[in-house]
């Protein structure tokens, strides 16, 4: 096994290729509050000859990895909120404050620019995943899937949130 540290990774199999990205965790804010870009120094990395997944921790580096032109993100850090309450057929979690992307699947379009992390995603640059939006796409999609996971932060309690072990099979295009 090998650690991605700010490295890649071409994976062949089967006679298909895929380039993995990994990165440590990439914060928002510097020690000083500082706002700061996320994937900074990762555009090398990417490779235009294949398809590119990014393993970060942290969701919120998704509008980048789009922007970039990372076709598909695996993240968590978010538990999935860890408690989730339905009021007037609305989701509300406590996570909804980190990241606009808390559990599941998400996309946006390929190299659109983000103004920043959240700024983005909050003028309506995410979208939930849907079969049917990706067929009415005329630009290809930058997709995330956020896992769940297994255990918690703070208290030891997850409401309306079940743990996950999610498998993603990968089929060439």
């Amino acid at each position: 096994m090998k650690l991605l540290r700010h490295e890649n990774a071409q994976i062949a199999f089967k006679g298909a290729s895929f380039n993995l990205i990994g990165v440590d965790y990439q914060r928002e804010r510097r020690r000083n509050g500082q706002r700061q870009q996320s994937l900074s120094n990762v555009e090398p990395l990417v490779r235009r000859d294949m398809p590119n997944i990014l393993l970060s921790h942290n969701p919120n580096s998704f509008n980048r990895a789009a922007e970039l032109g990372i076709e598909l993100s695996l993240a968590g850090h978010t538990h999935g909120g860890q408690i989730q309450v339905e009021i007037l057929d609305h989701r509300l979690s406590p996570a909804r404050f980190i990241s606009d992307y808390i559990a599941g699947l998400y996309q946006r379009p390929l190299f659109a620019p983000a103004l920043n992390e959240r700024a983005a995603s909050n003028a309506g640059a995410t979208r939930p995943f849907s079969p049917s939006l990706v067929a009415s796409q005329s630009s290809p999609m930058a997709h995330i899937y956020v896992n769940r996971g297994l255990g918690t932060v703070g208290a030891p309690v997850r409401l309306g949130v079940p743990p996950e072990i999610s498998l993603i099979v990968l089929r060439r295009a």
